[in-house]
């Protein structure tokens, strides 16, 4: 279980992650946590959350984002739902700091997973300029996180194909869906 609290931070997007809830805090009711985006070019890469419904508050700042069809951007104290399997993007839509609470209903431990490795990934500098895992790396991590996130394409038929191929070869040079050196602090 992840210590409430905790903070991680991804320097290659200019994110820091605090957790304010998760699966086991929760009895696997709320994954929240609290999202501080520093300004520049990273967007996060459009995807879906196959399981969950995803809600974001807007603390500080700009929120730029895209759920399904409706591109924008919100201000402080404006609340923004993307239902279970909507593609959706996000980004820093301002000149400061933006500040979001997200949640996830129902909290998977697979969210925790996730974070803990990209932010471990990015601390190392081993994503792209773009904040994207090399793809067996990619690979590897969404067999064990599926649950929780997916890319909006390929078409999920295609990644239930493909994926698990590449993610064999990606475990055979190496990789892995956690490391050691990136754990987070738990409780």
């Amino acid at each position: 279980m992840v210590k409430i609290g905790t903070e991680i931070e991804s320097p290659q997007t200019g994110e820091r992650l605090i957790f304010r809830s998760t699966a086991d805090s929760s009895n696997g009711q709320l994954f929240r946590a609290e999202l501080i985006v520093k300004p520049g070019p990273y967007v996060v890469r459009s995807h879906i959350h196959p399981s969950q419904e995803e809600s974001f508050v807007v603390l500080e700042g700009v929120y730029g984002y895209q759920i399904g069809n409706r591109t924008g951007v919100a201000k402080p104290g404006e609340t923004l739902v993307c239902p279970v399997g909507v593609s959706h993007s996000q980004w820093n839509g301002g000149q400061g700091i933006l500040r979001i609470l997200y949640e996830h209903r129902p909290a998977l431990t697979s969210a925790e997973v996730f974070f803990e490795t990209q932010f471990g990934l990015s601390r190392d500098g081993k994503l792209s300029p773009t904040g994207d895992m090399k793809v067996l790396q990619g690979a590897v991590l969404l067999q064990e996180v599926g649950d929780f996130i997916r890319p909006s394409s390929p078409p999920i038929y295609v990644q239930n194909t493909l994926f698990p191929m590449l993610a064999a070869i990606g475990r055979m040079r190496g990789y892995r869906a956690r490391y050691r050196r990136y754990a987070l602090q738990t409780a």
